[in-house]
């Protein structure tokens, strides 16, 4: 049996609404820096964000895209909040990942 991969609790918000909750094992965001990578057990970070495209990888393998603009993320204890001005979901149906 394989072992169950650690899990980061995910809140997506713009300034008028939620717009994702859930489970994810990885998420990518588009940081001021450049493209941030997010695992469980990651280390405390709050950082700005910048126009590009979050994509959150589900426990399942399946990965849901969001295009947001300027905004911030903060993570802890497993716990990601991502809050940004606009965000979209992109049209595309969730694509399954290889493991």
């Amino acid at each position: 049996m394989a072992a169950e991969k650690s899990r980061i609790a995910v809140t997506l918000a713009a300034s008028d609404r939620l717009v994702w909750q859930g489970e994810a094992v990885r998420v990518s965001v588009p940081a001021a820096e450049g493209s941030m990578g997010i695992l469980a057990d990651h280390e405390p970070v709050m950082a700005a964000t910048d126009e590009g495209t979050v994509v959150v990888t589900r426990p399942d393998n399946t990965q849901l895209r969001f295009e947001v603009n300027n905004g911030f993320i903060s993570f802890d204890s497993n716990k990601l909040t991502i809050a940004v001005e606009r965000c979209t979901k992109e049209q595309s149906k969730a694509t399954k990942q290889e493991a």
